[in-house]
């Protein structure tokens, strides 16, 4: 089987009733694009690693990337192998230095693991057949972007402003905000 190089550039917000965001998933070698759906928990997982922000306790991938340390394991790359009523199928290609094994992941947690590690992510020709658009393509394009994510101080100091202008119901959706980076970080 064929695979391309493709990298994660960027993560949007999808359909709001549904609340779920989709991965953007690029092929230079021929610009093609694949979106890809996850959830809101994977979309924030991808942003803090491409914003290479850290948390006070580790995350579920973290604690994937400790376990193949502790084993001496390594991630050598990640595959998008196939795409089937509409869920991506994803490989992790595993190493202790004398084998491979590969094993099955959701391609969310992949994507997350590969960012973390630096490691190559591909994906089947045939998938990118599939799935890709390409940027042109207006009739594929997601127009709702995800604002740059703001960091708790950024927040803080948006909520001060609020309560200075006596603006309560932004003040509120501003906290909600805050306590839910501080519950996703641990704080």
């Amino acid at each position: 089987m064929k695979y391309c190089k493709v990298y994660p550039v960027e993560v949007i917000q999808g359909f709001t009733e549904t609340s779920m965001f989709v991965l953007m998933l690029y092929d230079p070698m021929q610009n093609r694009k694949v979106p890809v759906m996850i959830g809101e928990h994977e979309a924030e997982m991808i942003i803090i690693e491409q914003q290479q922000r850290t948390t006070r306790r580790p995350m579920t991938y973290q604690l994937i990337v400790a376990l193949l340390d502790a084993f001496a394991l390594t991630l050598q790359k990640v595959r998008i192998d196939r795409f089937e009523e509409g869920i991506f199928y994803a490989t992790l290609e595993v190493s202790d230095g004398f084998s491979t094994k590969e094993i099955d992941a959701r391609a969310s947690d992949a994507v997350v693991l590969a960012l973390h590690l630096s490691a190559d992510i591909e994906m089947a020709e045939q998938v990118l057949r599939d799935t890709s658009f390409t940027p042109q393509d207006d009739g594929l394009r997601i127009n709702q972007s995800l604002e740059k994510e703001e960091t708790i101080e950024e927040l803080q100091e948006k909520l001060r402003q609020c309560e200075e202008n006596e603006d309560y119901e932004q003040a509120a959706e501003i906290l909600k905000k805050i306590e839910k980076k501080e519950r996703d970080i641990g704080a």
